[in-house]
């Protein structure tokens, strides 16, 4: 009881000492109801780009398709009716080309939702009043989509890459863990250098949504509002 009694008195003070911070939170919380209640439309923005994402995906596997058939295909006489496609270099760094490029294509429209969505968000707070609520332009947040092209395109292209290191090192770790064996050492240094690569993802995608963020508001470029979401 009296362990209980001291966490709880140390949970009081948390809470009094943190009350700015904490009323802080539920307004932002509040505001953000307010927002969803008053602009329905903007839940169809992320349905949207996924919709595009999923026409870009279809497109990018035929393409690879076809790429993948312009290699040599030779009988595998282990397996009925089965067959070895051998590729050559040329056809290896395209296959690679068009990997990095449905993962840049695919960030863009993430980065695109959520720009539309950040656009959405700050015109309704400008628009609004202490009395009452302001209206959010939703289609303005399309437009600045295309006025800022470049910087999206950028943000998406740092994530773009990183993503494309993770899957090639992947693929190279379980090469590397077959040809070893399973060892337990390689399998370590894989699960690690897996983390580091998942981490620094998660680092640059925060930038890079805090750079957005601080683009929408204040209406500087990519690099200084990056560079703001760095100091935050």
């Amino acid at each position: 009881m009296i362990v209980v009694c001291l966490l709880t008195v140390g949970f009081l003070c948390c809470l009094v000492c943190n009350y700015s911070s904490l009323k802080t939170a539920i307004d932002c919380i509040d505001a953000a109801a307010d927002f969803l209640a008053d602009t329905k439309k903007v839940i169809a923005v992320p349905f949207l780009f996924f919709f595009l994402s999923i026409i870009s995906v279809g497109i990018w596997i035929g393409s690879m398709m076809a790429v993948v058939s312009m290699g040599h295909v030779e009988i595998n006489p282990n397996v009925i009716q089965g067959k070895n496609i051998i590729m050559e270099d040329n056809l290896k760094y395209m296959c690679l080309y068009m990997l990095f490029g449905i993962l840049w294509i695919t960030a863009f429209f993430e980065y695109c939702s959520t720009f539309v969505v950040m656009v959405s968000a700050s015109t309704y707070y400008f628009n609004s009043t202490p009395h009452e609520d302001g209206e959010a332009e939703v289609q303005l947040g399309f437009t600045y989509c295309i006025l800022h092209f470049g910087s999206l395109a950028i943000g998406s292209f740092i994530i773009a890459l990183i993503r494309f290191i993770r899957i090639v090192f992947l693929y190279m770790a379980k090469q590397a863990e077959k040809q070893s064996g399973d060892n337990p050492v390689i399998k370590g240094i894989v699960a690690v250098a897996s983390c580091i690569l998942a981490c620094l993802e998660k680092i640059c995608d925060y930038i890079n949504e805090s750079a957005f963020a601080y683009q929408v508001v204040s209406g500087d470029n990519f690099c200084k509002s990056a560079w703001n979401g760095f100091l935050l």
